[in-house]
């Protein structure tokens, strides 16, 4: 005898049908997962990469654009500048500085509507820095108990000694406004290097610091011109013009008292 065989009958056809469904179930919803956990990690990326961006620019170094031609011919109007933050507490002589405004020395009217709001939001996101438009960049002159002097046709004095400036401008002299100051504790004494062309301290003697900045208005020291790139360079080297002045014998410890201008 012989057996016969017979194909089988039942639900085959359909059991593999809903077998590949769910396959393609779970891979969908896979796929989803997959997607939600990228989309999560680029945006926890994205927050991290701002946190550190802000802090850098807050705490570390930030970058700053030269508005004028004040501090010709080291530094350009539209230069790019790096500027240390963390050491704004330690000022040296003939380093450049950027401050912020202590009274009044800009004048350059504020920013109205879509340009407002735009420039606030660029200061959250900590692309532009805090108090943008209302900083300037001078060189230090002065620290608490100097005394500075000039005669108003030649070189400046620091506690006595006759200054040799190679960074003025080509043809500039010391000073062609004379003055006789002491910087008080809490203060510095600040120039342009194109000092017929910069309303630095001298121009502010009437203002409410007697033309002093507070230390605590010092942003940071400028390092480096950045930009354009034909013109990096390194900012330290003012600081040798200051290298015979001896330390002052004392500091005042009074605020400054403004100077009285007639009318």
């Amino acid at each position: 005898m012989h057996a016969e065989t017979t194909p089988a009958t039942g639900g085959g056809a359909p059991e593999r049908a809903a077998s590949r469904s769910r396959r393609l179930h779970e891979a969908r919803g896979g796929s989803a997962a997959g997607n939600r956990y990228s989309l999560l990690r680029t945006l926890v990326t994205l927050v991290v990469t701002v946190a550190v961006v802000a802090a850098v620019r807050t705490l570390i170094i930030q970058g700053f654009t030269i508005p004028s031609g004040s501090m010709e011919d080291t530094l350009n109007e539209g230069d790019r500048v790096l500027v240390t933050m963390y050491d704004a507490d330690s000022v040296e002589r003939g380093d450049v500085v950027v401050f912020t405004d202590p009274d009044g020395w800009l004048t350059d009217p504020e920013p109205t509507g879509i340009a407002r709001a735009w420039r606030d939001a660029l200061v959250l996101a900590r692309i532009l820095p805090q108090n943008a438009g209302h900083h300037l960049i001078k060189r230090v002159i002065g620290l608490p108990g100097d005394h500075i002097t000039a005669d108003g046709t030649g070189p400046v004095r620091v506690n006595g000694v006759v200054l040799d400036e190679p960074y003025l401008k080509p043809g500039r002299v010391g000073s062609e406004i004379a003055f006789d100051v002491t910087v008080p504790e809490g203060y510095v004494w600040v120039m342009g290097d194109n000092r017929s062309n910069s309303a630095d301290s001298r121009l502010h003697q009437g203002d409410a610091h007697g033309g002093f900045v507070p230390a605590d208005d010092v942003v940071g020291i400028a390092r480096c011109v950045v930009w354009p790139l034909g013109s990096l360079s390194g900012l330290s080297g003012g600081k040798e013009a200051f290298s015979d002045v001896p330390e002052p014998t004392s500091t005042p410890t009074a605020a400054p008292t403004p100077a009285i201008t007639g009318g």
